[in-house]
């Protein structure tokens, strides 16, 4: 049955994860090219895939190159 939920989510891997003060934020990358983030207290970690609840970007919409995590990005949860 699960199996079943799972087939119909959309599946993210996760690319960069940090600790900041109290929090683990964790950075994904989905397979429709869009760009996942998610946070939690540093004593638990972040799954190795995320599953999202939403349909994929249509084939023509997707950007392999622009939809990346940038170290500037990510830098900027640091400063928070």
């Amino acid at each position: 049955m699960i199996e079943l939920v799972l087939a119909g989510m959309l599946q993210c891997q996760l690319v960069h994860s940090m600790i900041v003060k109290e929090d683990l934020h964790c950075f994904y990358t989905c397979t429709d090219t869009t760009r996942e983030y998610a946070n939690t207290l540093k004593e638990y970690s972040c799954p190795k895939k995320l599953y999202v609840d939403r349909p994929a970007l249509p084939f023509k919409e997707r950007d392999r190159k622009g939809n990346k995590w940038t170290e500037k990005e990510i830098e900027k949860f640091k400063e928070k």
